[in-house]
């Protein structure tokens, strides 16, 4: 798809939508021009828990996605 194809698709996308919030929303998103880092917005406690995370899963005492994924297939869809 060329860019003007994209801009048009979006475009029209967005010209459907009547709901003021996910406007404002799309609008927020597209309208950032920072390049910040994600791990910049996040507060001291949360990188914390982050890394504690990371810890844990480095010393094997994480559980694989599979694992959980199966456990809880079809209870949430």
């Amino acid at each position: 798809m060329s860019t003007s194809e994209l801009k048009y698709t979006l475009f029209r996308a967005i010209d459907t939508i009547n709901d003021n919030k996910t406007l404002k929303d799309i609008y927020s998103f597209i309208s950032k021009k920072t390049t910040t880092d994600f791990w910049e917005t996040l507060t001291k406690d949360q990188k914390e828990e982050i890394e504690k995370a990371l810890k844990e899963l480095d010393s094997g005492a994480g559980i694989p996605n599979e694992k959980v994924m199966a456990k809880y297939k079809g209870k949430y869809v």
